[in-house]
Parts: C-alpha cells; structure tokens; sequence
C-alpha cells in the first residue's frame, strides 16, 4: 500500500511515516517479500501487486489478483494516529460483504488471529461482528475481484509510535510479522468458506487511515447540520 508521489485511480501515495523518518511504503514492501518467499518456501505460488515504487491504481491492484484466479488477496498497510499514541493490529473486509460465512470474513479472522498472537498488541477487530472490521475499501471492492477469490486489507501496526517504528526496524520483527501473515493465509487455505452474495458499496477509501479521516469529516457534517437544524 501506498507509494510513488501521485495518487493513482484512489490509491494515494505515502500516508503514514514514523517520527524518525520511517515509510510506510519501505515497509509494506519489506513484509510483503518476506512473505512470499515464506509462502513459496511452503509451496504456494504468490504474486506481487507490485516490486517498484510505482503507484497502481485501486482496481489495477485488485487485477492482479482476479486475473491470476487468486484463491487470497492481502493488501498490507502500517496505521497511524492523530494522537500518534494509539496501537494494535486490525483487519478489513468490503463493507458490501454480508456477516455470514463468507470466505473474506474467514481470511479476515484467519490472519487477525495470528497477527494478534504472534505480535502481541491489541485486536482492534474484537467485539466486530464475526471479528472482521468493515469499510469501503476500494481495493476489496468485489466487483474488482474473482467471486471465489477472499480480499483483506491488514494494518499491521502504528507506525507513527516511536517504539512501534524502533521495533520495526530490526529484521527479526518484520519476519515476526512475516511469518504471521504467512500462517494466516495458510490457515485459511486450509479451511476455505463458500462464498455468498455481494452487495455494492457507496463509499470507498484507501485504507484505515482514510476510513479514519472520512469518519472524523463524516461526525462533523452530522455536528454542523445538527446546529442548522436545530
């Protein structure tokens, strides 16, 4: 997630940096080879969204998983805070997808479980309904994706912590998350869902942050029509 200096067809360029310069770009990078060479090494194949630091477009990262016939897609991201003081790890599901057993909230839940234990911080997705967090993430869109093929969206962390980004980086913390991202995947695999209908989202953003961003301006258009109204 995120690079390049342009957004490109709703994917935005670097949005979350830790304090001591650290980008959220280096990083997904990083995670994302560790992982498909873990998962290869256990004999899946697994394709990049991208190896450059060349934006693609929200759907054109979708693409690659839709025209590959991908049975997972797992779009990875670093978080940050207003506060800069906020942590934990958090998963997403498109919010078009119903709460039954659909094979996304089965991922979702898959890759939340080992990231939870293997990392150690807070499950952000606890007390969501079937522990998948929702929102209209473009690059989850179904629409974009094969019908059978499970989209997440997994923010790791929060990069704009100081002791998160210190953390972040030695090599033995982001194989840690490597490797949990790796089990996840593997987990579902192993236990695939039957898919259910999609319904069409209205809203769609980037990713946590942005979901965060659209909700802070979303509460104040409600404050300020509420003072009007009243």
């Amino acid at each position: 997630g995120h690079v390049g200096t342009a957004t490109v067809g709703g994917s935005s360029p670097i949005i979350a940096t830790g304090p001591g310069g650290t980008l959220e770009k280096t990083l997904t990078l990083d995670v994302a080879q560790r992982t498909k060479a873990i998962l290869e090494d256990r004999g899946f194949t697994v394709l990049m969204t991208r190896n450059t630091d060349v934006n693609l477009s929200l759907s054109a990262r979708a693409a690659v998983a839709r025209i590959a016939g991908a049975a997972a897609f797992v779009s990875i991201h670093f978080n940050a805070s207003n506060s800069h003081n906020a942590q934990g790890t958090e998963t997403f599901v498109h919010n078009s997808l119903s709460d039954g057993p659909h094979h996304s909230n089965a991922l979702c839940r898959a890759v939340q479980a080992e990231m939870v234990t293997a990392l150690g911080l807070r499950d952000r997705n606890a007390g969501h309904e079937l522990g998948a967090k929702r929102a209209g993430v473009g690059v989850l869109n179904p629409r974009h994706h094969a019908s059978h093929s499970a989209a997440v969206l997994h923010e790791v962390s929060f990069l704009d912590r100081a002791d998160e980004e210190q953390r972040l980086g030695t090599v033995s913390y982001r194989r840690k998350i490597a490797v949990a991202l790796a089990d996840g995947v593997e987990a579902y695999l192993g236990r695939i869902a039957p898919a259910e209908s999609f319904l069409s989202a209205e809203t769609e953003v980037g990713d946590a942050i942005e979901l965060a961003r659209f909700e802070t301006e979303l509460n104040a258009e409600i404050a300020r029509v509420d003072d009007w109204t009243n």
